[in-house]
């Protein structure tokens, strides 16, 4: 009775431990590290969504996104259309951190060096069929992308599995596998997510629950157009072009949120994002 007594106390304060040592993980580092909070706990004060005419795919309102209990809300409204929430500032180079709880079917990525028309590098976290989550894509600065590894359902878990290999077919400086994505993710719970932007590259790298994803050196980057990537063109040019996506974005812009339109968004569904946080790091211009 003392020996079992004696071994229950060791596994309560064994997971307790690992909580501690998990939740030191999965959170974003603290502002007194040098990051400032980028959204209060009630409103999109310092935010706004992109302005774009009634019939537009991108035309949103404050219904697409909205703040509740400290977390932000993206959500896809009957007409299906899509929208993009930007900071009021704009950043150059930076560490970017948050906490993301998405719900399977549903596709809002993160914006980076977002212009007024809505250009920018995208950070896809398309959380759907054949999606995928960390990886660069070209928002209207040349639909450039990396998709080395592709989600599915696997009975009740999301699990990722390789495309592939996108250091030798794209470039980047470093791409996880499908084996490493599956151990970092946490399903159905929150997953906490940092990018890293610097240099004139830019040089962008992604984290998920202290997990290093993807890291891209624009310098040296080739991935090609999706229409490519989708028929597995690989001997297509790159659509990476440094000096256009330079001369589009400035390499500068905001940061932000895509809510994608179209009917793949599960009905009801939400990207969730909480605790978004950012340090600078200085400019390049």
């Amino acid at each position: 009775m003392t020996r079992n007594l004696k071994v229950g106390i060791g596994i309560q304060q064994l997971c307790s431990l690992i909580a501690l040592v998990w939740a030191s993980i999965a959170m974003p580092v603290h502002a007194g590290d040098g990051f400032v909070w980028l959204l209060d706990e009630e409103s999109l004060a310092g935010w706004h969504v992109l302005q774009r005419p009634e019939g537009d795919k991108f035309h949103a309102t404050n219904e697409n996104f909205f703040v509740r209990d400290g977390v932000l809300h993206c959500f896809q409204l009957d007409n299906k259309h899509g929208g993009m929430l930007l900071t009021d500032r704009e950043y150059d180079q930076f560490e970017l951190a948050m906490d993301l709880k998405i719900d399977w079917g549903c596709d809002c990525g993160i914006l980076l060096h977002c212009n007024d028309d809505g250009a920018c590098i995208q950070i896809l976290n398309d959380f759907l069929k054949n999606g995928c989550i960390g990886f660069p894509f070209g928002e209207r600065t040349g639909s450039y992308i990396s998709q080395p590894i592709l989600l599915n359902l696997a009975g009740d878990d999301v699990r990722a599995e390789d495309s592939y290999n996108a250091v030798e077919k794209d470039g980047l400086v470093y791409a996880i596998d499908a084996a490493g994505w599956n151990r970092a993710w946490r399903q159905e719970d929150w997953n906490a997510i940092r990018i890293r932007c610097e240099g004139a590259g830019p040089s962008i790298t992604t984290w998920i629950n202290g997990v290093k994803i993807m890291e891209m050196d624009g310098e040296i980057y080739r991935g090609r157009s999706l229409d490519d990537y989708l028929t597995r063109n690989w001997d297509a040019p790159s659509a990476w072009d440094k000096a256009k996506v330079h001369k589009i974005t400035g390499g500068r812009g905001a940061i932000g949120f895509q809510l994608h339109p179209g009917r793949r968004w599960k009905p009801g569904g939400f990207a969730r994002y909480r605790r978004i946080q950012i340090r600078e790091l200085g400019q390049t211009n």
